[in-house]
């Protein structure tokens, strides 16, 4: 029986690692077919970059399907070839049989977490960067460090991509080289085309003197849609940072629900490659499945399920759901039904 786990943990990995890199290396050219424009310039090298640095994204993405596939695989041909009669014939149990499986899946959901945290964000934050070209800004936890367009250096300490706002803004103005002048505000908003500074005081270092006033309006300072494209996507940070971020956010009293619901999913989403397992596991042992049919039912399980993950999640973007039952509810139903179903295996 030992020889035969070795043996089905070997399929399942080598069924894994081709449709998990196979799937996310063909979603990975269609984003480069996307981009070609932009990377025109870059050469093949620079297209073989730019594959390189979106994959672990993809393969994040596309891992459950490839772990559903694979038990799929492994399990339907185990029972198809009578080899598991043999096994329960000898007195073996079929979920003792096939807990390396499980095991894996859990390794997996592991990888998956961490790969989604420590490897997917740079990486594709250094693809972005290659395809932005319009200017290149600092930003870290919400904070914004950019070149206006009249040559000031501006840092937006904590700004929301979603209200077009930040809760305090440092100008530095510069004459012949040398700081001439500094704004300091306690606010900002972006309206009818011109950013409104709020709280502001004004000090002038080539004149030593300052002044303040309730408001300040500023025509032709930064286009928030430059600034948009420099703020990190909840894909570009890790869970750390995007943490502190969603946190900065709240204490300066700005709600944004997305990244609330994002912060939940950086969670949510790997679990499910564990539960995977024991759902392709319990179907498999209840009729063996074909190389077609497995194919099929992996496909149509990972879609529906995604679809109704990403219902979900929509339903938490637009304030429908609270964003740990739009990160959580779907997969704690489908990882209670694979239980049931892994449970009710007859051994």
């Amino acid at each position: 029986m030992r020889l035969l786990r070795r043996f089905y943990l070997k399929e399942f990995l080598v069924a894994f690692a081709v449709v998990v890199l196979g799937l996310s290396a063909m979603l990975a050219s269609f984003d480069l077919i996307n981009q070609m424009d932009r990377l025109r310039s870059a050469g093949l090298y620079g297209f073989l970059k730019y594959i390189m640095l979106v994959m672990p994204q993809y393969i994040v993405y596309t891992m459950p399907m490839a772990v559903l596939f694979a038990s799929l695989f492994t399990v339907g041909h185990a029972v198809r070839n009578r080899e598991t009669v043999a096994v329960m014939s000898a007195g073996g149990r079929m979920r003792a049989l096939f807990l390396p499986l499980a095991a894996a899946g859990a390794v997996l959901a592991l990888a998956s977490f961490g790969l989604s945290q420590f490897v997917a964000p740079a990486a594709t934050r250094q693809a972005k960067a290659m395809t932005r070209g319009d200017g290149k800004a600092l930003f870290k936890e919400g904070t914004v460090w950019v070149r206006a367009e009249d040559g000031s250096l501006v840092r937006f300490s904590l700004y929301s991509k979603e209200a077009e706002s930040a809760s305090r803004v440092d100008i530095f103005q510069f004459s012949d080289g040398m700081l001439a002048k500094r704004i300091n505000a306690g606010g900002a908003k972006y309206r009818d085309g011109r950013w409104v500074l709020s709280n502001v005081t004004v000090y002038d270092l080539l004149h030593p003197s300052f002044s303040r006033s309730a408001q300040m309006t500023l025509s032709g300072f930064i286009d928030p849609k430059f600034l948009d494209k420099q703020v990190l996507t909840s894909d570009e940070m890790g869970i750390t940072e995007l943490y502190r971020y969603t946190r900065r956010l709240r204490q300066a009293g700005i709600r944004s629900i997305k990244l609330d619901v994002d912060v939940q999913s950086r969670f949510a989403y790997p679990v499910v490659n564990f539960f995977m397992v024991l759902f392709a596991t319990a179907v498999s042992l209840r009729r063996g499945m074909t190389g077609l049919a497995a194919a099929s039912l992996g496909v149509a399980v990972s879609l529906f399920y995604w679809l109704i993950y990403t219902f979900s999640l929509s339903l938490g973007y637009s304030g429908l759901l609270p964003p740990f039952a739009a990160a959580w509810a779907v997969p704690l139903v489908f990882a209670a039904f694979s239980m049931w179903l892994f449970i009710r295996v007859r051994d």
